[in-house]
């Protein structure tokens, strides 16, 4: 299967998360006994776990490649996971620097197509979320030679990556893209007007690393002939400054941030010659993207290189207009420049392209390895299904359908006629992957799929380059993740960690099991939610509750799976102060199909108070709960949730508390890509941008309601501008709240022992006034 889009060295580095483990070794049940406290939850690793090391996948089998520490150095490392053989491919000990002190500490590496060098990434710096600014190496397998990619002294680099035939790489440096041939060491600068607050080359500003999840933004062609990449202008677009008082002088932190409603940085796509007579010559596609088209055509969200069609490949690039409900899949000719509408996309709604932080974990589009068809990712039937079409746009059929979402596409086995999935089939609370019938192989038996895992929970899924194994990370609400190696039919292989310590230590804690169940919406629609009892439960008593809230749009909080430190927060709660807790999935919420997800349309906000004050009031009916001791709490959009449903309509006389961590306060406040996906402008729906602001009902908090909230001073996402504009309104309205900024901590508030004083303060505040 070829991925939709491109590969640097940072893409796909781990097939799971990373634990402190660089080899799966088999743990001891606990004997020492464990409790429940916040030094055992946040400022210690009682409860931490073990997770299996990942690694990239080889080409075939159940083999993977990680890096792993050895004293100094830093070794290059092939595991075979089912004979567990492990081989030294690089000794970190031989990479000294050749340009400084010390050994090349390898982060990620890239083999050249001929396999003779490795591209190496080290010393590296972190950008916003992710450490993608760093220095790069060539490593010769043959003649055991380091070489740096660059001099140092010129400044960190970006996303390097070999040409196909692997004599030149490729980099991004100070927003301009450079290019080195390997043979003679020479540096070739291909863009020259890459400026901070100007043009950006070959990666990308913060709203589009955030909301699309682009930061590689360039990509050679297939045939090395040449390399396509993004180039941006954010000349127009606004500062945002945020303020470290921490200094002895204020110290200013500066970036570009177009809010819901301003201007966005104009976009378009280039295309470099890198070979023959016009060897770094560039030219733009006419997208109508830069400086012209306006709000119809305002994004470019994806791009990559197709397969050869008709002799050539073709820059393939996903248009969409500013209200993210219009889509047009283009081909762009590098020899003409001409192009091509291949299909589009229109919804009632939005289109999801971004697959980080949504109910999605793949991307649009994948081409099929016989390089004639792709595989195409829409909503279009009311679920998220997978459509085949012929590389030049000739719809061929719809390959998955049902009242479910596929949520990864795993890849083709045209061979078998199979491909694979993961699917919320089973269940929205659940994840399983299944094969389906693709067609035109030997697998014809059914037609419908057929479910590979069985436990029932969380599969989190990662098959192998040649779909004949796949590594499962398997968990379920009470059991922290297991992770196991699988054939592809879903026979057991081996045990990669099975987690035996934390597990054992949570079975001796003798907690209740969380309860799944259905409680009602604002307009009676079923909503999944769970609830946490303590093990001593009795239903003649009278609990407080306490509901976890996120929310937003295509999130999940109800799910069976392990739930981690906040989860046992959670049960501490429970056990400790016999709060009960809950969580409620309300409409607007993901794993359901759009029409669930999307019933919040351009009223972002109100419709989502809604359901949990209606799940509350349920709750609060029911004769083990005091209904006059009912709380809330979430962040981020959770917060933002919080705070909407502590305000809005019977908010303030069902919910006695609030616990609100860095909460959007008006939507005007926050990005372009995200809130006008869902809200539109502000220009285009000011009520809709209204009625969602708690700053709107500030006035309505009670006097014997009590309301917290916690912001981090650093927040680059949700800025804490959010925080002081809530803060300002309810004071203007006579009304008392409690506050605590977190200086010099980002949207996460983290770092040393700030979760532990976090968790201390909302636990004292939940106990103290439920």
């Amino acid at each position: 299967m070829k991925r939709s889009v491109f590969a640097s060295l940072l893409s796909g580095l781990f097939l799971l998360t990373v634990g402190g483990l660089s080899a799966p070794v088999a743990a001891q049940p606990a004997t020492e006994t464990v409790e429940l406290s916040l030094e055992s939850l946040y400022n210690s690793s009682t409860f931490r776990g073990r997770f299996f090391q990942g690694g990239r996948w080889a080409e075939t089998g159940p083999v993977v490649r990680y890096t792993e520490r050895d004293g100094e150095a830093t070794d290059l490392m092939e595991y075979n996971l089912e004979t567990d053989t492990r081989t030294v491919l690089i000794d970190g000990n031989g990479l000294q620097k050749p340009d400084g002190d010390g050994l090349v500490n390898i982060e990620s590496y890239q083999y050249s197509a001929d396999r003779s060098k490795v591209l190496l990434y080290a010393d590296s710096e972190r950008v916003w979320r992710l450490n993608t600014k760093g220095y790069y190496y060539v490593y010769d397998l043959e003649a055991g030679t380091v070489m740096p990619v660059s001099d140092r002294a010129k400044g960190l680099q970006m996303f390097a990556k070999f040409n196909p035939a692997g004599d030149k790489v490729a980099f991004v440096r100070d927003r301009n893209l450079f290019a080195v041939d390997l043979m003679s060491g020479e540096e070739m600068q291909l863009t020259d007007n890459g400026s901070d607050g100007g043009i950006i080359n070959g990666t990308f500003d913060w709203v589009y690393e955030e909301e699309f999840g682009l930061r590689d933004g360039f990509d050679w062609s297939p045939d090395g002939q040449h390399l396509a990449f993004f180039q941006l202008d954010e000349t127009n677009t606004r500062d945002f400054q945020m303020t470290d008082f921490t200094t002895l002088y204020p110290e200013y932190t500066k970036f570009r941030y177009p809010k819901a409603g301003e201007v966005n940085s104009e976009i378009r796509i280039g295309v470099i010659d890198m070979a023959g007579a016009n060897m770094g010559e560039t030219r733009f596609f006419d997208t109508d993207t830069w400086n012209e088209g306006g709000e119809e055509t305002e994004y470019l969200s994806l791009m990559g290189w197709t397969p050869a069609i008709d002799g050539g490949h073709h820059v393939w690039m996903a248009r969409m207009n500013r209200d993210q409900n219009d889509l047009d899949l283009l081909y762009g000719n590098p020899a003409s420049m001409e192009l091509q509408t291949i299909l589009t996309e229109t919804s009632d709604t939005w289109i999801d392209v971004e697959t980080g932080f949504s109910d999605l974990d793949t991307g649009t589009l994948t081409y099929l390895d016989d390089d004639e068809h792709f595989v195409w990712r829409s909503d279009r039937s009311g679920y998220n299904h997978l459509y085949l079409y012929r590389n030049d746009g000739t719809f061929v059929r719809q390959l998955t359908s049902g009242d479910w979402d596929v949520t990864t596409f795993h890849g083709v086995d045209e061979a078998a006629g199979t491909l694979y999935i993961t699917s919320t089939m089973e269940s929205p609370i659940e994840r399983h992957l299944y094969r389906v019938p693709f067609g035109g192989g030997t697998n014809r038996a059914s037609t419908e799929p057929v479910k590979i895992t069985d436990e029932s929970g969380w599969h989190n899924v990662n098959t192998s380059g040649d779909l004949r194994y796949y590594i499962d990370s398997y968990s379920n609400v009470s059991t922290p993740p297991v992770t196991s190696l699988y054939r592809i039919d879903g026979s057991l292989v081996k045990v990669l960690e099975a987690n035996e310590e934390l597990i054992a230590k949570v079975q001796s804690l003798g907690l209740a099991p969380v309860e799944f169940m259905t409680v009602p919406a604002a307009d009676g629609t079923d909503l999944n939610a769970y609830l946490i009892t303590p093990a001593d439960f009795d239903p003649r008593e009278e609990y407080p509750m306490l509901i976890h809230t996120y929310g937003g749009p295509g999130s999940q909080e109800v799910r069976n799976a392990w739930g981690g430190t906040e989860r046992l927060w959670h049960y501490m709660l429970a056990e400790e102060h016999g709060i009960l807790v809950a969580g409620v999935d309300n409409r607007g919420t993901g794993g359901r199909g759009k029409r669930f997800k999307a019933q919040t349309y351009k009223r972002l906000g109100p419709l989502e108070a809604e359901d949990q004050i209606a799940a509350a009031q349920h709750f609060g009916a029911m004769d083990w709960v005091d209904e006059d001791r009912l709380g809330i709490w979430g962040w981020s959009y959770g917060g933002y949730l919080t705070l909407l449903a502590m305000l809005y309509e019977d908010g303030p006389e069902t919910f006695k508390l609030g616990v609100s961590i860095a909460p959007v306060t008006n939507w005007r406040l926050y990005d372009t890509i995200y809130t006008e996906r869902y809200l539109s402008t502000p220009q285009k729906n000011p009520d809709g941008y209204d009625l969602g602001s708690p700053v709107t009902y500030a006035a309505n908090l009670r006097d014997d309601q009590e309301l917290l909230i916690v912001h981090g001073d650093a927040d680059d996402n949700v800025h804490v501008q959010n925080t002081v504009i809530m803060a300002d309104a309810l004071q203007a309205a006579n009304k008392q709240f409690d506050l605590m900024i977190y200086p010099g901590r980002n949207h996460g508030i983290f770092g040393g022992t700030t979760r532990l004083h976090l968790f201390t303060m909302i636990t004292d505040f939940v106990t103290e006034n439920l």
